[in-house]
């Protein structure tokens, strides 16, 4: 039942991740990576209520798997993010290589524990 509910979660994230950063970047046209950012922005949100929702609510194993490991771990997109940025280097494209590096890291850590600090507040014991 685990491989279910991460293959699961898995299909469905990386449709939504291919839905959401398409979308984005077709609707702001710019070589900024905007659409891998606000995947990967709203990932680290879910993820960090998610964290403390599923431990507060004693969430099973399958749940826990089908929406971390299985919809976030496809939905969310650091490979991408990494790739984007060796290419933003390559094409010589520094200061937007430097500001897709610091967003994605300060912004998505931002995300989690604002994530976190959502959830404490929304799901208090």
């Amino acid at each position: 039942m685990n491989f279910v509910s991460i293959a699961i979660g898995g299909a469905v994230g990386a449709i939504a991740r291919y839905l959401v950063s398409r979308g984005i970047n077709v609707s702001v046209n710019h070589p900024f990576p905007v659409g891998t950012l606000a995947v990967n922005a709203t990932g680290s949100l879910l993820i960090g209520i998610l964290f403390v929702l599923f431990d507060r609510t004693g969430a099973s194993q399958e749940l826990r798997l089908l929406w971390i490991t299985g919809f976030l771990g496809a939905y969310t997109t650091f490979s991408s993010y990494s790739l984007e940025t060796a290419r933003l280097l390559i094409e010589g494209k520094y200061s937007l290589a430097i500001a897709n590096f610091a967003l994605n890291n300060a912004l998505c850590l931002a995300c989690v524990f604002a994530g976190i600090a959502l959830s404490r507040a929304i799901f208090k014991p």
